[in-house]
């Protein structure tokens, strides 16, 4: 069993269509969050108990999918404290949750004076596409995006070999296309409707049009657009999409879920 249920799939910030990025993905026993953006743990709390989480995975360290980490890090360690669970963020991103606890550890309370380091087994990706890692049963690689951090695009594959594959933040490159490979579902950014060159080379990200392109060329079975910059270009960006890509197109909007 693999299930992909979108928590927020917005750009940058919470609105009032949800929050930001964020995803679950159910397995046998429990769930997987990717991404700890903004509201994901209002998000997730208001659906799901703590203990069915099995790990998070961070496909990279800007605020709009990894802000919440230490939201989630100060509800692992109070009022009871959790047991740890892995957290994976990409190779050499390891000082940037350092610098979570330099800033939010509380010196006074012993169980939250490096709240990060005492609720999650930090694991790095290293983005090669190749190096399998598990988390509740749940295999899956990591590949490198193109964007202004380290970036993690990844591929789940399920017991069954269905695969759920994210794009992260990125603009085009090769590896993502592997990512994507003839994936059963994959999450592809499509934060601009248009855009310029440094939006889209220098910075890294997409159009929607371009997720719908990169999706073809991948093979993939169904396309889900997220990372919009506005919501209000969903429909708009739906039909960009589809222009490049004959297949199955869907948005992620908060609390749909997809079966690959």
């Amino acid at each position: 069993m693999l299930e992909l249920e979108i928590l927020g799939s917005n750009a940058t910030a919470p609105t009032r269509e949800g929050p930001a990025s964020c995803y679950l993905l159910h397995t046998e026993t429990g769930v997987v969050l990717v991404d700890a953006g903004p509201g994901s743990l209002l998000a997730y709390c208001s659906r799901y108990e703590l203990d069915r989480l099995r790990g998070i995975v961070v496909t990279h360290m800007h605020a709009d999918h990894s802000l919440d980490l230490m939201a989630w890090a100060y509800r692992w360690t109070f009022p009871e404290v959790l047991p740890r669970i892995p957290l994976f963020v990409p190779e050499g991103e390891t000082d940037r949750l350092a610098a979570f606890d330099a800033v939010f550890g509380i010196p006074t309370l012993p169980t939250m004076n490096r709240p990060i380091t005492q609720s999650f087994e930090t694991r790095e990706l290293p983005r090669d596409g190749t190096t399998v890692h598990e988390v509740d049963g749940v295999g899956f690689r990591s590949f490198a995006a193109h964007h202004s951090v380290p970036s993690a695009a990844l591929r789940f594959e399920g017991p069954d070999g269905r695969t759920v594959a994210f794009s992260s933040d990125t603009g085009y490159r090769a590896p993502v296309v592997e990512a994507a490979r003839e994936a059963d579902v994959f999450v592809c950014e499509a934060t601009y409707l248009e855009a310029d060159e440094q939006a889209l080379h220098g910075h890294g990200h997409l159009t929607a049009r371009m997720a719908g392109a990169l999706a073809a060329e991948a093979g993939a079975r169904h396309l889900v657009l997220t990372h919009f910059a506005d919501p209000a270009d969903w429909e708009e960006g739906h039909g960009h999409a589809k222009e490049a890509f004959d297949g199955q197109v869907s948005v992620a909007v908060p609390g749909t879920a997809f079966v690959p």
